[in-house]
């Protein structure tokens, strides 16, 4: 995701490491909310999609760092 809260374009990868680096800290950050929030039972259809989406978009970010290094 960018500042704005989007998600980053696929198809033109952020190049700036250091921003990288912010997006995946406020990736972790949203994904371990959700995790404090994640009920015991009834999970909602929700709330499985968007665990899903922020753990793709981290390993999306993680390769990205890993191919600048």
């Amino acid at each position: 995701m960018d500042e704005k809260g989007q998600w980053i374009n696929k198809r033109e990868p952020c190049k700036d490491q250091q921003k990288l680096m912010l997006l995946l800290k406020d990736v972790e950050e949203k994904l371990a909310d959700l995790k404090a929030r994640w009920p015991f039972h009834s999970v909602q259809p929700r709330m499985v999609s968007e665990r899903e989406d922020l753990e793709e978009e981290r390993e999306r970010l993680m390769r990205l760092l890993d191919e600048q290094q």
